[in-house]
């Protein structure tokens, strides 16, 4: 009996030890690490209502966005927007499908750029926004509901709420406007600038080391690259991606723990790791190595974890598993490289 009580004691001085090495490298963080408080849902994203959103532009137009499935160049049109606060009708903004596999979803989803024709022109203070059709999600709540359990924890995570569609006095359907993720949304959460470093990453973003070269992680894939500069891109550096991730790959593990908060938003992914798995988000970093960005904030100097695309999530599965069931502590791939869950881990 005395040999397992001296045994058990030394292995929760170990966990203790090692609690204690994360809340004494994290002391100093605490300060720098804090958020700008979200901003509200405001009248663009109410959450008592369902608003009704009209767009007015060309039929020909409409139907040829449609049957070529083109998600890069707007068409012109006009936004009309309907709840019990506000009746707006903006003109001359630009239209265009979103999405990757859901463009040959029945259902389209779409995009609206109130500055694609007009330089500096927003609307309620954004200057796009998505409507998503959750083509994948017969409930149409998962989305939302995994945007809300973010922001429930003070994580920076898009505004959304629900609208009808009309698309020339036609019903579309009812979808999911949800908050665009652009240097108007980092400058809001973030560092009041939004003049950082924003990176779309999308499959296969495993945030694996490639060298210590900024340029070896301009990587191409079948829509753009891998980790794609989204400001700043006249200037294509990607020095502080790369440097990033040479501290996430390369930094003893037992160093790991103090390094690793001087240029990363450690506390903040943790929470959002612990949500991924919690609501069975299979289609981001973690599991997929995709849906996800990374921002540098200006004011700390910190990258930051931006969860995106979350209609993958409460049981919805393409791949034959059972996520419900899915063993919490082997939830990345087994053979792959997932450095920021699996080192952290």
């Amino acid at each position: 009996m005395k040999k397992t009580i001296i045994s058990l004691s030394k292995k929760a001085i170990l966990a203790l030890r090692s609690q204690l090495v994360w809340l004494v490298c994290f002391a100093n963080q605490l300060q720098i690490n804090a958020q700008t408080p979200l901003p509200a849902f405001g009248l663009a994203y109410p959450q008592d209502e369902v608003t009704t959103i009209k767009i007015i532009m060309n039929n020909d137009d409409f139907f040829e966005m449609i049957d070529t499935q083109e998600d890069e160049n707007y068409y012109t049109g006009t936004f009309i927007y309907i709840s019990t606060a506000i009746n707006d009708t903006i003109e001359n903004v630009g239209i265009r499908l979103r999405g990757n596999t859901s463009l040959n979803a029945a259902k389209k989803s779409f995009r609206i750029s109130f500055n694609a024709f007009q330089s500096g022109l927003k609307w309620q203070e954004v200057e796009k926004i998505n409507l998503v059709a959750q083509q994948n999600d017969p409930s149409l709540l998962r989305s939302k509901m995994c945007h809300d359990a973010f922001r429930n924890y003070d994580i920076p995570s898009c505004r959304t709420s629900f609208t009808k569609l009309y698309v020339n006095d036609e019903y579309r359907g009812l979808y999911l406007n949800q908050e665009h993720i652009d240097e108007e949304f980092v400058k809001k959460y973030y560092d009041n600038q939004g003049d950082g470093n924003l990176y779309k990453c999308t499959y296969p973003a495993t945030l694996e080391y490639l060298g210590t070269n900024p340029d070896n992680y301009k990587i191409d894939n079948w829509n753009g690259r891998v980790y794609d500069l989204r400001t700043n891109e006249w200037r294509d550096n990607y020095s502080d991606l790369a440097a990033f991730i040479n501290i996430l790959n390369n930094t003893a593990i037992d160093n790991l723990a103090c390094e690793l908060p001087k240029v990363f938003n450690v506390d903040s992914y943790l929470k959002i790791a612990a949500l991924d798995v919690m609501l069975g988000n299979w289609d981001g970093y973690i599991y997929n190595k995709n849906n996800f960005h990374l921002y540098q904030d200006q004011r700390t100097g910190l990258i930051n974890y931006i969860p995106y695309d979350l209609d993958n999530t409460w049981g919805i599965d393409w791949m034959d598993r059972d996520w419900g069931n899915r063993n919490i502590y082997n939830w990345a791939p087994s053979g792959e490289d997932r450095p920021l869950f699996k080192r952290l881990m």
